[in-house]
């Protein structure tokens, strides 16, 4: 065993910490000289490290798992996924602003994939790999959402706001990717990591995949200034996209 996981656990803690002050203080930062917070936008992104903290700060103390009939589950890291990740979708869905139905699609998508991994981890046997198999099947769901859908609606916005979502999406696409591989190959598949290998490996996608976006984002946070400038306005001074029928339009959230 390399280290403990309780070592890479608080490795997580603090990265995971550090990773929400960037959003934190462009959010004070920028409502103190400018007066527009672009708060939606900073919450957001302070959630996804905020929360995950809080799951390896669990995790660290041992507390967030149970016993079930395959070995330890550990709840509270699905827990971190089942909010984190819809908060990554929902950064996403601000800046490329597609239909309500769209954006709460790819949500619903992702929760399936999360329940069908803590479905596939709490079982064993045929159950298991079957709950694995439908978390697959809409996981590549989701992919088409983010390399097809979203970028549709990204293409209305400006250059800077399609190059920012760019970068995100694909490092949550490639990153997201590496989950299910190294699911397989801990005891949750075929346990060829030990646990502590296995914790190691999530610390470092999780710091990657969600420090690492929380810092590009906070890093390309002007494209926020050109958000919705070729859209009109809604009858409620809401912006719209100009061609967009009047159930899919999409509210600007966080300009105030």
């Amino acid at each position: 065993m390399l280290v403990d996981t309780a070592v890479w656990a608080w490795i997580g803690v603090l990265a995971m910490g550090a990773g929400t002050i960037p959003p934190l203080w462009a959010w004070y930062s920028r409502s103190s000289e400018t007066g527009e917070s672009h708060a939606v936008y900073y919450a957001t992104l302070a959630g996804v490290t905020g929360v995950a903290a809080l799951a390896y700060l669990a995790m660290a103390l041992g507390v967030g798992t149970v016993s079930v009939a395959v070995g330890e589950l550990e709840v509270v890291r699905y827990v971190d996924w089942l909010v984190t990740t819809p908060l990554l979708l929902l950064y996403l869905g601000l800046l490329a602003r597609p239909s309500r139905r769209v954006l709460a699609g790819l949500i619903g998508i992702d929760v399936v994939i999360i329940a069908g991994g803590i479905a596939a981890a709490a079982t064993s046997g045929t159950v298991s790999w079957v709950a694995f198999g439908v978390a697959g099947v809409a996981y590549l769901g989701l992919v088409y959402g983010l390399l097809v859908a979203l970028p549709r609606s990204a293409s209305a916005e400006g250059d800077r706001v399609r190059a920012v979502f760019g970068t995100l999406r694909n490092i949550t696409v490639v990153l997201w990717t590496l989950y299910p591989v190294v699911w397989l190959l801990a005891p949750t598949g075929f346990g060829l990591l030990t646990p502590a290998t296995e914790m190691l490996v999530f610390v470092y996608l999780d710091i990657v995949s969600k420090v690492g976006f929380v810092v590009v984002a906070v890093a390309g946070a002007d494209a926020l200034d050109r958000l919705g400038a070729e859209r009109g306005l809604d009858a409620d001074g809401d912006r719209v996209a100009a061609d967009s029928p009047a159930d899919e339009r999409t509210t600007v959230l966080g300009d105030d």
